[in-house]
């Protein structure tokens, strides 16, 4: 650059300035924090507006520059950065302009963050070029990121030295993030894994926890709260881990739904004594603070804000959406001494750093008392305060035990005392000295006969021989730990498998004081482990039973396996190790063949796989039909190996032959049938019909075919017809029906039609099928019948009613007549007329009633519950029961509802329990069992009894005959069962009865379901 370049740069700069005064003042008001420039050649010539010279401490004139010395401001940390930048933009300038985060230093000494960005410009002569741009104070900024990144890294050593797996899913996506110990802990990496998601994560877990999961997730998601489970997912090795589960919904949706579920794994399969060092790790100190009753708090000195933890909150007694102030939180400590205690606490903390450790009394929300453990620190940055954090613990039962214990040996205790796994304390002489309770349970004896027990007495033989190498060099000090499977004698007997965890615990010198032993009942897991190995044998031979083989090849070392299925159809012998040229022969030549080895070609080339049915000869020349598939195996886009299945469907293609000859035949059946014939589809369109469906619709087949069904239906019906039709499809099915059809003469007809759905092997509704009979001179047939019983049944309501007059006549004149003299009633010739009147009154009152059985039941046929009538009639004869010691077993199901005449139904229940009671046995108590049921579209009541029994041989035929009695019963009448028998049968059901003598009878009713 020639030496004139810096007065050029100077006055372009300040020409700049001048020409856009008013666009750099706006911009320096509202979006930058200065203006520069810098001459490429001498760096001490470089120049700063007036805003930029105040920012570093100078005393500029209004609207001039200021000249400085570019690099003796930068810091020396940051001068290579610099340097670095501006080679970058001299090599590649219009694609890199200069953008860059430096420190430049204030006039009284310190140094502020600033954004530079600027770009060459070239001077008049274009020799030479210079820097121009804008400058921002970034010093608030870059404070954040330093602080975000101490956290981020104390949160990432947090977790990564609590050996725990986090994860967070997403609920409306199915996604689910996790960190790489997550997938270690089962021998994976996140790689290996992905695309991960729920469905992968579900892969993993054991069969028998599936529905556990989705049951939790599903309370939690509906009760909100800690969301906690163990379940078993699969490691890579083949066995199960044991995890425990804890999360909690972290983010709702904008509708309030959950939204993102996040947590943690732990592996629980293996428990060290390291858990008692929970405290310097806070992620596993929080799991564990809710049962130790230890909650965190933060008090933000700059936001004046105030977090407490759930536990915090808890101990509080306050809800967990409650937001706490400082004053809030003070007014909580008991009033006195303990306030003022804390008021001082917290001043001081705010006033030096400082930490702290009091014991104070809370009241809770509810007003009760309570002692609290408060720890904390107060954080500063230089002399400025930042924030007070600490746990609080509620200590109101620690203060009962031992106050002089420290947190860490509390939390051990308490992890000790109430873990699901077993643990002791063991010392150098392998004596116990300590038991939890679930180590007791798992060996069936108390901590003081553990104590007096040689451990090695308890163990398995087998498993002592094999295990007490590895015991013995752990307390030669040869392993910190070991962890091994064992078998233990329990107390009972039994055989108790154990996984067991020892570890050394030392002293402050380094010496071994005793060790901590973990003990998990693994009996469970071993039956599974059995029972797998079980499955696979079973899965085996069922594959051998539906000839089903797996074969694989192997391209990294050229290969191949067949299962003994496939040696054993395509008969070769157990020991036979094909190659894959040795393959190829046992598929058909020509066209199979060729088809195998594209397959293969195109699998290994492009990683596709298939599924084929070829043809296969076997070593004696038998020639079957096979099913081949091929799953290819790929890495870094390379085929590693291929797998499948191998299946013998040479039955399957017989069957499929036998298939095309049954639709032929339906053809030919659809063609000649002597009903009419029709298919129809989805919309009601006619696409077939055979002849006789023509003849009676009197139409052709190709006219038929360009109307719908509902063409051809008599107007009052079409809406009836539509919604039947749409119902059919709604519910895939067929229905019958009879309906008018309009004839091509004009008449109508009347039809019976029953449909039937057609599906295809998806179960996907195809279309319907329809045979129609015609049945106009059956329903004149009906119509006539209808007519002439309807006359029959006016003329027994005149018989009736007629006689009804004549024999109340008689009964009036009788009664007349003994009014008048009572010594008629001595008359022999008067009884006689009475009785014969008395009986005749009660025939016409039988008489009577069954006529209007029939006459009521249309218009009084509601839905009746099964259950509540059988109750009422209970309760009716609750003193004939009570009176014959009779038992009467109800067993009806309380959904049940049919379609019945109240007044009828109460009548039938009540007189067949009253007819078990009446024709009981002499020789026993009677016993009567109800129960209920559906079979197809009926509900059932059956009443079985103990009593007499009936020869159904002998008066099957008569049974519900009216007057008919079989047994010498006084109240035997013969006409219960008649009127029973017709009350059914109006409501459109039926009777039937099952009967042994001396053994009981058994009547079952049946009513039509109300839906």
């Amino acid at each position: 650059m020639p030496k004139n370049n810096s007065t050029a740069l100077e006055k372009t700069f300040n020409d700049l300035l001048k020409k856009e005064n008013d666009f750099f003042n706006f911009a320096g008001e509202s979006l930058i924090d200065g203006l520069w420039c810098w001459n490429s050649v001498h760096p001490e010539s470089g120049y700063i507006n007036g805003k930029f010279a105040q920012l570093l401490g100078y005393s500029p004139h209004p609207n001039t520059s200021v000249q400085i010395d570019f690099l003796s401001l930068v810091h020396t940390e940051d001068l290579e950065g610099v340097q670095s930048a501006f080679q970058g933009l001299l090599s590649n300038s219009p694609n890199n302009p200069l953008n860059i985060d430096v420190r430049l230093g204030h006039t009284d000494g310190h140094y502020i963050w600033l954004n530079l960005r600027g770009n060459l410009v070239a001077d008049e002569s274009e020799a030479g070029q210079g820097l121009i741009g804008t400058a921002q104070c970034i010093d608030r900024y870059m404070e954040s990121e330093r602080q975000l990144h101490i956290n981020k890294d104390y949160y990432e050593n947090v977790i990564k030295g609590a050996n725990i797996g986090i994860w967070e899913g997403n609920l409306l996506t199915g996604e689910v993030i996790c960190n790489e110990r997550w997938a270690d802990m089962f021998g994976y990496t996140l790689a290996e894994l992905e695309p991960l998601t729920y469905t992968t994560f579900l892969n993993l877990v054991h069969p028998e926890d599936i529905g556990k999961i989705d049951v939790s997730l599903e309370n939690h998601l509906k009760e909100s709260g800690i969301y906690e489970l163990e379940f078993r997912l699969l490691h890579k090795m083949g066995h199960w881990v044991w995890v425990l589960s804890r999360g909690e919904v972290t983010k709702y949706g904008t509708d309030g739904l959950p939204e993102i579920v996040s947590g943690i794994h732990y592996d629980i399969s293996n428990r060290k004594v390291n858990e008692i060092l929970l405290e310097k790790y806070k992620d596993l100190f929080e799991r564990s603070s809710e049962v130790a009753k230890i909650g965190y708090w933060e008090l933000d000195d700059q936001e004046n804000t105030v977090f407490w933890s759930k536990v915090n909150k808890q101990i509080h007694g306050v809800s967990e959406d409650y937001t706490p102030t400082v004053e809030a939180g003070l007014d909580f400590y008991l009033e006195g001494e303990n306030r003022e205690r804390m008021k001082k606490v917290i001043c001081e903390s705010l006033e030096k750093p400082m930490e702290f450790d009091e014991q104070l009394q809370i009241k809770t929300q509810k007003g009760k008392l309570k002692w609290v453990r408060l720890i904390g620190a107060s954080e500063y940055q230089g002399n400025k305060s930042l924030r007070l954090y600490g746990l609080i613990q509620d200590i109101d039962e620690i203060k009962k035990v031992q106050l002089q214990i420290k947190f860490r040996e509390e939390q051990f205790r308490q992890t000790f005392n109430h873990s699901a796994m077993g643990m002791a304390l063991i010392n150098i002489e392998n004596k116990l000295l300590k038991a939890n309770k679930s180590l007791c349970h798992i060996l069936g004896y108390t901590e003081e006969e553990l104590q007096k027990i040689d451990l090695a007495e308890m163990a398995h033989p087998e498993d002592l021989k094999v295990n007490r190498k590895y015991i013995e060099e752990l307390f030669q000090g040869k392993h910190k730990y070991i962890k091994l499977d064992h078998r233990f004698i329990h107390k009972d007997g039994s055989v108790i498998w154990a996984n067991i965890s020892m570890s050394a615990i030392h002293n402050d010198q380094g010496q071994v004081i005793h060790y901590v032993s973990q003990v998990q009942d693994i009996t469970e897991r071993k039956h599974n482990e059995l029972l797998l190995a079980h499955n696979a044998e079973v899965m085996q031979r069922i594959n051998d039973a539906v000839s089903i083989g797996i074969w694989e090849l192997d391209l990294g070392t050229n290969t191949v396996y067949w299962s003994p299925t496939i040696k054993k159809m395509v008969e070769v012998p157990e020991d036979y190790k094909p190659t894959l040229d040795e393959v190829y022969p046992f598929f058909q030549e020509g066209e199979h063949r060729e088809a195998l080895i594209d397959a293969l070609g195109r699998a290994v080339d492009k990683g596709e796989g298939f599924d084929l049915e070829l043809k296969v000869v076997t070593t004696t020349q038998r020639i079957f039909w096979s099913r081949t598939i091929g799953i290819p195996e790929m890495v870094d886009g390379v085929c590693t190996r291929l797998y499948g299945f191998f299946q013998d469907i040479d039955e399957k293609t017989r069957a499929t032959k036998d298939l095309a000859v049954k639709e032929e035949e339906m053809r030919q059946t659809f063609e000649h049938a002597a009903i009419g014939m029709i298919v129809v589809d989805l919309n009601g369109k006619l696409r077939k019909a055979n002849p006789k469906i023509c003849e009676i619709l009197g139409y052709g087949e190709k006219e038929i075919l360009e109307k719908t069904v509902f063409d051809f239906v008599h107007p009052e019906d079409v809406d009836s017809a539509k919604v039947e039709f749409e119902g059919a499809i709604a519910v895939q099915g067929g229905f019958k029906t009879e309906k008018r059809c309009r004839h091509k003469d004009g008449s109508y007809i009347w039809i019976y039609e029953a449909v039937a759905s057609v599906k295809n092997d998806k179960g996907e509704l195809m279309h319907f099928v329809a045979q129609i009979q015609d049945i106009s001179d059956k329903k004149q047939m009906t119509e006539n019948l209808t007519e002439h019983n309807n006359r029959l049944t006016n003329f027994a309501h005149i018989v009736s009613h007629n006689l009804r007059s004549h024999t109340s006549n008689i009964s009036m004149l009788l009664d007349l007549a003994v009014q008048d003299d009572p010594k008629v009633l001595e008359n022999e010739y008067y009884r006689n007329v009475k009785v014969v009147s008395d009986n005749m009154n009660e025939t016409i009152r039988q008489l009577s009633e069954i006529v209007e059985i029939n006459s009521q039941v249309s218009s009084t046929l509601t839905s009746q519950n099964l259950l509540k009538r059988v109750h009422k009639a209970m309760k009716t004869v609750d003193p004939v029961v009570r009176k014959n010691k009779a038992t009467i077993l109800a067993e009806v199901d309380a959904n049940i509802n049919v379609l019945a005449v109240h007044a009828y139904l109460e009548s039938i229940i009540l007189n067949l329990i009253t007819n078990a009671i009446k024709y009981r046995s002499p020789e026993r108590l009677p016993e009567l069992k109800i129960t209920s049921g559906t079979k197809g579209e009926y509900a059932f009541l059956s009443f079985e009894d103990n009593g007499l029994g009936i020869d159904l041989d002998r008066h099957g035929s008569k049974l519900f005959g009216m007057y008919k009695t079989f047994h010498s019963h006084p109240e035997a009448r013969g006409i219960g069962l008649f009127i029973s028998k017709n009350q059914i049968e109006a409501m459109g059901g039926k009777i039937e009865v099952e009967s042994e003598l001396n053994k009981g009878t058994k009547f079952t009713a049946y009513f039509r379901i109300a839906l």
